[in-house]
């Protein structure tokens, strides 16, 4: 007992030992950038996600005896640089320049100097001269910089590289080296730093994918290398080091009492291992076969329109020098993107309508503002509104407005006709059918739309296909664009509104409509109660639960028929992402996700963790064409925009 007690002692793993935390650190905050996190992130919401190199980290940790190099550790995540040695200085390959790297029978890798290889390393030279440039004239008007470690370590990476550089046909040495990931966040603070900005007027320019060197640490390929180990993850959550204990070769058991995140490990873990890369075209095919269905049951709720005439006139100066091509692209919406709603209330002072709106913008991306005015009929009582479009320039709209403005501010609002202010409590009372003014809507005041035009070369005129199977046909790019609600477009919200009326008994019979009461001890009970919503059929508009429902009952319909001709497990396995693909429409698809005005861009439902009602938010529509082919996941969906208490 003693001998044994003595070996375990003496067996020490790396994680007890210590490890390069800062490295781990700095590539999990790289890791959690927006928008770049895992794809398998993505395939379901779950909250307590953890992210992938951390998680590698542990498992190699743990196994790892406790004197393995810490430099060979770093790299076995992820974290390595792929470098060219010329005349003995380091020059850090990244992108295409990788791929043609070739490796020998005795692993020796080197990299062979062709015409494109030439062009990266003058290119280089000339960064490394620009980087000299710039640190001189940081020295010049700030002497104490010199004395910074960064700057000085910017300095030493870019001295030129030594001459004669190699010439085509050569071939040069290659070595993989730890990449230094905590060094990159204090490169990127220090560009940021004031005194930087005292010294040159300006903040410095740098590609942090350059900076680092290398790929995202968990998108690196890993070579799986079996170790008959087996890794017990028994609160597993969302799988993450599962996931990385299976692409590290070992053997896994992960074991999760939530029901949600169970069925996340067998589409995470499970079913890829088992099924293979092939899955995912039998997913597509019973995907396609799905929309096919729903777009059939959709079909008429969302019209194409006529070009508005402003958008007509900006072809027109586009093809000013081939109008020949003014009436092929003439065409009615290529597509409709989303419609923007804000809630409306009755003034209860004059009686009219009055729209609650945080911000009169509709996009703040700088290539293409665009901004909302609400018209007013004049009348002193019972008012009407319109609303209208433009392209903002300068921060101003064509006659001078300012889409800064808004009617509603940290939950009251304020009249567009008599601009008397509407306390929060009447909001709240009309939101759940409470007051005598009335009751609120969700106003339809802009869609998002996109049509197509040609690209043109320099003299204005068409681009074409040179080769493949376009060969011949013009080059086209989807321009967006926002109009006023059409006739049409309210048409089909009300057509929309009556079939799910119609289909009501019949779907609530079944179980389809989530009629429930949202549990008052719910995490969620935030905000939707203070509004009338209680139910979780109140959290989508009328046609967003239309197209739900007709998702679910198709694919219950569907269900015996993947299971008959794909095997009852292969079948289960499809079936279970067709309704992740579904779960993550009605992320996308309520009445509380938010529309960002600066990216154009969406968040889900859950983007915060209950269903309070944000002061801007954004929600989505089945806009389903018939004959049209759409994505099974929406990327631009319906939009609403409000701000409330």
């Amino acid at each position: 007992m003693e001998d044994r007690r003595k070996s375990a002692a003496a067996d020490k793993r790396l994680i007890e030992h210590g490890f390069p935390c800062h490295q781990v650190g700095a590539e999990t905050v790289r890791e959690r950038d927006t928008g770049k996190a895992p794809p398998v992130n993505r395939l379901h919401v779950w909250w307590a996600r953890r992210p992938l190199t951390p998680s590698r980290a542990a498992i190699v940790a743990s196994l790892a005896p406790w004197d393995t190099d810490p430099e060979q550790f770093v790299r076995q995540l992820g974290i390595e640089r792929v470098q060219a040695v010329l005349n003995g200085e380091p020059w850090t390959l990244t992108g295409d320049l990788l791929d043609k790297v070739e490796r020998d029978a005795g692993g020796t890798e080197s990299l062979e100097v062709d015409g494109k290889v030439k062009r990266a390393l003058q290119a280089e030279q000339d960064r490394r001269a620009e980087n000299r440039r710039l640190i001189a004239e940081m020295k010049a008007k700030d002497p104490s910089l010199a004395k910074d470690p960064v700057l000085q370590r910017w300095a030493a990476e870019s001295q030129p590289l030594a001459s004669p550089l190699p010439e085509i046909g050569e071939l040069v040495p290659v070595r993989r080296v730890m990449g230094d990931p905590a060094h990159v966040k204090e490169r990127i603070a220090f560009a940021k730093s004031e005194a930087v900005k005292r010294a040159i007027n300006k903040t410095i320019k740098w590609d942090p994918e350059d900076l680092y060197g290398y790929d995202r640490a968990f998108s690196r390929p890993i070579e799986p290398k079996p170790s008959g180990l087996t890794v017990l993850d028994p609160t597993a959550g969302g799988g993450s080091i599962p996931f990385e204990a299976l692409r590290l070769g070992h053997k896994v058991i992960a074991n999760e009492l939530n029901p949600v995140a169970t069925t996340i490990l067998y589409a995470t873990l499970d079913y890829p291992a088992r099924f293979g890369p092939e899955l995912a075209a039998d997913i597509q095919h019973w995907g396609r076969k799905l929309l096919d269905y729903v777009e059939e049951n959709m079909e008429g709720l969302a019209p194409f329109s006529p070009l508005p005439e402003s958008e007509r006139e900006r072809l027109r100066q586009h093809l000013r020098k081939c109008p020949e091509l003014l009436q092929q692209f003439d065409i009615p919406e290529y597509d409709h993107t989303g419609l923007i709603y804000c809630r409306q209330v009755t003034c209860p002072h004059c009686g009219g309508e009055a729209p609650l709106l945080n911000t009169l913008w509709l996009s703040k991306e700088a290539a293409d503002p665009w901004g909302v005015r609400v018209v007013t009929d004049g009348k002193p009582s019972n008012g009407k509104v319109s609303f209208e479009t433009y392209q903002v320039h300068k921060g101003k709209g064509p006659n001078g407005e300012d889409p800064n403005e808004a009617t509603v501010n940290r939950g009251v609002g304020q009249c567009v006709h008599c601009r008397q202010a509407i306390d929060g409590d009447e909001i709240k009372a009309q939101a759940r059918g409470e007051s005598p003014h009335g009751t609120w809507s969700d106003r339809l005041y802009t869609v998002v739309a996109v049509r197509l035009e040609p690209k043109l070369d320099k003299n204005g005129k068409p681009q074409r296909y040179k080769s493949g199977a376009k060969k011949g046909q013009i080059k086209t790019r989807k321009v967006r664009f926002f109009r006023p609600p059409n006739e049409r477009d309210l048409a089909a919200l009300t057509e929309a509104e009556r079939r799910l009326q119609e289909k009501w008994p019949k779907w609530e019979a079944e179980g389809l409509i989530p009629t429930e009461t949202i549990p008052e001890d719910s995490n969620y009970n935030r905000g939707h109660r203070l509004y009338g919503m209680t139910r979780w059929c109140d959290l989508f508009t009328p046609r967003q639960l239309l197209g739900h429902v007709h998702l679910v009952e198709t694919l219950n319909r569907l269900k015996a028929e993947i299971a008959s001709q794909l095997r009852e497990d292969k079948g289960r396995a499809v079936t279970t992402y067709l309704q992740f693909a579904i779960d993550k429409g009605v992320d996308y698809n309520s009445r509380f996700t938010r529309w960002i005005t600066q990216r154009g861009q969406v968040s889900g439902t859950f983007s915060s963790h209950n269903f309070s009602l944000n002061s801007d938010f954004r929600a989505t529509d089945f806009l389903l064409f018939p004959g049209r082919r759409i994505s099974p996941v929406p990327c631009e969906p319906l939009i609403y925009t409000e701000r409330t208490a």
